[in-house]
């Protein structure tokens, strides 16, 4: 029976590579590790669909997942591709939330260092902007759409947007939080979670795995 552990495992790892390929759709969440001020939390989902030529769309889901004591409220983010693979335009083409507009491209995502090429805040900012309560409160969910025009845009995947490709980038996509308890505020990247999918397949290979060394 140990000659078919390899088969099994080999075939594991395919279908994790395979599912790496096909779910286009990422998983995000706060990276506190990084944050400013580590008040702010959200999650969310990132996917982003080639068009053809030199178009694409990137869809964005952000929900606030803040803890109630501390409130405010989810006001801009904003978030750019590898720099590898040449420049983008971004445009914000809808979005549930009225007051979360447009923010051109190479705004400042002070105090995180570089340019974006694009994103969504109050009064199109990422450090200003109208009253806060027009923004993503806690608990709450926004979606917005971007269209996104480049060269490469063909080469673009959805985790392009947090994590870069080449070069690893964890400052890909950040957030901002304002209004908070006490007049606070904070700004936080990203993280990319792993799809369920291959959490399950990767727990799976864990288990033949260990299956093996038992026999």
């Amino acid at each position: 029976m140990t000659s078919r552990h390899p088969a099994a495992v080999a075939f594991v790892a395919a279908a994790v590579a395979a599912s790496s390929v096909s779910a286009a759709v990422v998983p995000i969440t706060s990276n506190a590790a990084l944050s400013t001020s580590n008040l702010g939390a959200f999650t969310g989902t990132l996917d982003y669909v080639f068009l053809g030529g030199t178009a694409g769309q990137l869809d964005v889901t952000l929900t606030n997942t803040t803890p109630v004591a501390v409130g405010g409220y989810l006001t801009a983010f904003m978030f750019r591709p590898p720099p590898e693979l040449g420049a983008f335009v971004s445009a914000l083409t809808a979005s549930t939330l009225v007051g979360m507009t447009n923010i051109p491209a190479g705004s400042s995502g002070s105090p995180f260092a570089g340019s974006w090429i694009g994103g969504a805040g109050l009064d199109g900012t990422w450090l200003a902007g109208g009253a806060p309560s027009q923004g993503i409160g806690v608990g709450q969910t926004g979606a917005f759409s971007f269209a996104i025009t480049g060269a490469n845009a063909s080469m673009l995947t959805s985790d392009s947007f947090v994590s870069g490709s080449v070069v690893s980038d964890p400052y890909a996509f950040v957030v901002r939080f304002r209004g908070m308890a006490d007049g606070g505020s904070d700004k936080v990247p990203a993280n990319q979670l792993p799809a369920p999918g291959a959490i399950a397949l990767l727990g799976l290979t864990g288990a033949v795995a260990r299956r093996r060394r038992r026999e």
